[in-house]
């Protein structure tokens, strides 16, 4: 009876101590310097090849410890549940319920992306849209649902920020001291702090600044607009007859 020169328990041990190794390292642990030998063994055990490195560092499902995406690192070495990088990126986008944007999968994945996504695209594996102008990348059987998903938590995000903008003016106190201070100043001056303030914001501060104050958005836009034109002098913008009173000698 010819004895089995390569045991598969020894090289499950072996992975045990190393976690991962490489084609080059399993021969060696198996004293062979065959390939088809060393892979024949792989075979008969559940094994994962890296998605990352050229795919050429090896592990047991039985050691990986999966995350709720099927992915596993270790000593930034990293594994998928779904085999190679292709499969993995078309499962989690299957298996999303608002697809991705390259750049979510490049942070979920810690690889660059942009090819397998331009070979999935290209083969029909899965369809993409434009939104926020970027491409995400969806399913094909159910990409409806989830473009549509997508774009309810788009506005839900937006509304978030306009919020978080909107945190402290809440207050009837701090409300009715802007009122106080805004009542203050004339017409243009008003106009013309409503659209620095909007400035300060970025995009979409002239609807924050106008939900906060009140005051038309068209108003706030012309303010920013004259700001930004820097054609204003301190003399054009008080009314006659305004600033500090003329001292007089008794």
């Amino acid at each position: 009876m010819r004895t089995i020169q390569y045991d598969t328990e020894n090289l499950r041990g072996i992975f045990f101590k190393k976690k991962i190794m490489t084609l080059d390292h399993i021969k060696e642990a198996m004293g062979t310097t065959v390939k088809m030998t060393a892979f024949r063994k792989l075979k008969m055990l559940d094994y994962r090849s890296s998605y990352s490195d050229a795919g050429k560092y090896y592990t047991l499902d039985e050691i990986a410890t999966y995350n709720e995406h099927g992915l596993w690192s270790y000593k930034e070495i990293y594994f998928s549940a779904n085999g190679s990088l292709i499969n993995t990126i078309k499962y989690l986008i299957d298996s999303s319920e608002k697809g991705y944007f390259a750049s979510e999968l490049k942070t979920l994945l810690k690889i660059r992306v942009q090819e397998p996504l331009l070979k999935l695209y290209n083969t029909k594996k899965i369809y993409r849209r434009q939104i926020v102008g970027e491409f995400l990348y969806l399913s094909i059987r159910k990409w409806r649902v989830q473009f549509e998903k997508r774009k309810q938590l788009i506005e839900v995000n937006k509304q978030e920020k306009d919020l978080f903008f909107l945190d402290g003016f809440d207050s009837p106190e701090v409300r009715n001291c802007l009122e106080l201070f805004l009542s203050t100043l004339n017409e243009k001056q008003r106009r013309l702090y409503v659209g620095f303030e909007s400035m300060k914001l970025g995009r979409g501060g002239d609807i924050i600044i106008s939900k906060i104050t009140g005051i038309n958005v068209k108003t706030i836009s012309r303010g920013r607009i004259e700001l930004l034109s820097h054609d204003i002098t301190p003399e054009r913008i008080r009314k006659e007859g305004a600033g500090r009173p003329p001292f007089k000698k008794n």
